[in-house]
């Protein structure tokens, strides 16, 4: 058995059976940990969820700020997107399933060596409270009522971490920390959403989540993806996936047992 973590698909059908063909993935023994945005952008969302569903078993996934999105515009909870591309998916005659299944991922996942989350895990949240926090999600994903508790989530705010907070306020900063975070302020920890570039560029205020001081309670390797200017990297407590496949740029997996690592190069034809 091998666990392959892979980064953002995005539609990308064409290069996500590219990625499994290279790394032999074998859905009778393997899983694949993804980190989440599974569709918008790119051209193959439909795809993307079918081979999912059919192969649930043998993957685990966490929810992203797109497939968020798409669980709000099968709601009809939001305004199309200009860069949306889920007009299959929505008229597919199956969509109920595979929003069904979507409901049923978490924002965060986590084994013996491993945390999964799309965006990152804010440092500053005690692991188990925070684990608390995604099964209350979770439920909520799950209940009847969903659609309401997907409309009462969206937005900026509150963009700090606070124990005053309600527990609605908790949930909406938890799924936005999960699936959208990239900076926090360098004094207070909040979430910044306006900066989303490069590195070499930030602003002095500003610092990537994961140079802030961790909560001792958060000690296991992160696994994220999300950040598709920030690009691969992998060190002893963070490994980055997004390679800008939907972009132009690559797909990549590593196997978490080994830490090898393999990618596809992004083609149109």
């Amino acid at each position: 058995m091998a666990r392959y973590a892979i980064g953002d698909i995005q539609g990308c059908y064409k290069q996500f059976m590219q990625l499994l063909k290279v790394i032999d993935f074998n859905p009778s023994k393997d899983v694949l940990y993804l980190v989440g945005d599974l569709v918008n952008r790119g051209p193959q969302s439909l795809e993307v969820l079918k081979w999912v569903y059919k192969n649930q078993d043998s993957v685990i996934n966490v929810l992203g700020n797109h497939d968020i999105y798409l669980l709000a515009r099968f709601n009809h909870l939001v305004k199309v997107n200009s860069d949306d591309t889920l007009d299959a998916v929505m008229r597919d005659k199956n969509i109920s399933q595979y929003i069904d299944w979507l409901r049923s991922c978490p924002l965060i996942f986590h084994d013996n060596q491993y945390i999964l989350v799309h965006a990152g895990i804010y440092p500053q949240m005690n692991f188990n409270e925070l684990l608390q926090i995604n099964h209350s999600v979770s439920n909520h994903l799950m209940s009847k009522d969903y659609p309401q508790f997907i409309e009462n989530i969206f937005g900026n705010k509150p963009n700090y971490w606070s124990q005053e907070h309600d527990s609605l306020k908790k949930m909406k900063f938890v799924v936005n920390a999960s699936t959208r975070m990239r900076f926090i302020d360098r004094v207070d920890y909040s979430l910044d959403f306006k900066y989303k570039g490069e590195l070499d560029n930030i602003p002095e205020k500003l610092m990537p989540w994961f140079h802030a001081t961790f909560d001792p309670s958060i000690n296991k390797k992160i696994v994220f993806g999300h950040w598709a200017a920030l690009g691969f990297f992998h060190d002893q407590r963070y490994i980055a996936l997004d390679t800008g496949c939907v972009w132009g740029r690559k797909l990549t997996a590593i196997n978490l047992e080994n830490d090898d690592i393999f990618q596809v190069a992004y083609s149109a034809d």
